[in-house]
């Protein structure tokens, strides 16, 4: 049995399949399978897997109507013989030593994840080739890493991909299949089931950046999946007790949903999406029992309220100065303010 399964979701490829695949047989770590799994592509992919199959018994195809990312890489699971998964996208490519280094860094450190860093560019970077010299870091799994991680913009669990994961962990939580922003959700719960995370400083895959994709084009309802996905971090993290992690990620979901009302109104013209947006978030509040912060709270005013934030902050202001100065404090400030002196 191979000890490590790659697996690949393919759909409208033909371009950069070829560069993907060629990246992962051409490996220093040679004990491997590959698992193509054609969603249904309508260009020559198909049969681009196909030609590799023939070529490499390492290589299995899957043929299977279009289901979407999430359920290829599913049934990819499903049928993985190594006891280690990695995830790589049909558009990207690997460095010659990625699964050796992943591979290592685990056995070293007793982790069921390792990750690496990642390239992202339209096209690869010069440099990208050459030998990696950093060394591994192992990261427990904690409250207090994990924020630690997302206050510096380090946070491991945003995709699937550059990262080596114990097949049990990864089988343990699959991806939700119609979603966008699976690897988000998925991903949350195998850091925490695997307790364990070594981390390389290389970057050992590259990304290919593509501006017409659904997570990084333009706005699109598709990109509402992604308040879904934080708030099913925010809900497993609840459920752990990472009450400090939790509220991290419903500031982060406040801040995304304003940013999403406020395109789907006045960008794409679509007020009953924006409605849907702000009643998402009064759910989502009102079921998870969440806090709402001032700051949250102003914001979210801000933004479904234009006219009436302009009565809040003046409201805001002398409540503020009764709570600090009381009534006479107030009473001066009325009067400066009546006079038009500025306040």
């Amino acid at each position: 049995m191979p000890e490590i399964s790659v697996i690949v979701p393919v759909y409208k490829a033909e371009r950069y399949l070829r560069g993907c695949v060629d990246s992962i047989l051409n490996q220093s770590f040679s004990d491997l399978e590959v698992i193509l799994v054609d969603d249904g592509s309508p260009d020559g992919s198909g049969g681009i897997c196909d030609e590799y199959a023939g070529r490499d018994s390492r290589v299995r195809v899957v043929h299977q109507e279009n289901q979407g990312q999430s359920a290829a890489r599913n049934r990819a699971m499903d049928m993985a013989r190594g006891s280690w998964l990695c995830f790589v996208d049909s558009d990207d490519a690997i460095h010659p030593q990625m699964l050796q280094r992943l591979y290592q860094a685990a056995l070293d450190t007793g982790a069921a994840m390792s990750m690496c860093r990642m390239w992202e560019a339209p096209r690869m970077p010069e440099g990208f080739l050459q030998s990696p010299s950093g060394t591994c870091r192992v990261l427990e799994m904690d409250e207090e890493t994990l924020v630690d991680c997302l206050d510096r913009g380090e946070y491991p669990g945003w995709v699937a991909c550059a990262k080596l994961v114990r097949r049990e962990v990864a089988r343990g939580k699959p991806f939700t299949p119609g979603r966008v922003y699976e690897d988000n959700e998925a991903v949350c719960h195998w850091l925490l089931a695997a307790g364990r995370l070594a981390r390389i400083p290389d970057a050992l895959y590259y990304y290919r950046t593509n501006p017409d994709s659904t997570t990084q084009g333009g706005f699109s309802l598709k990109r509402l999946d992604y308040l879904w996905a934080l708030e099913q971090i925010l809900l497993t993290y609840q459920q752990r007790g990472f009450l400090t992690l939790r509220d991290r990620f419903w500031d982060l979901y406040v801040r995304e949903a304003v940013g999403f009302y406020c395109r789907a109104k006045y960008d794409l013209n679509r007020p009953d999406i924006a409605r849907q947006i702000k009643k998402s978030v009064k759910r989502c509040r009102r079921e998870h029992r969440l806090p709402m912060t001032k700051e949250r709270f102003e914001l979210l005013l801000d933004a479904a309220h234009p006219k009436l934030i302009r009565l809040y902050w003046p409201l805001e202001g002398a409540v503020r100065t009764l709570r600090q100065q009381g009534p006479g404090g107030l009473w001066k400030k009325l009067r400066k303010l009546g006079r038009g002196d500025t306040p």
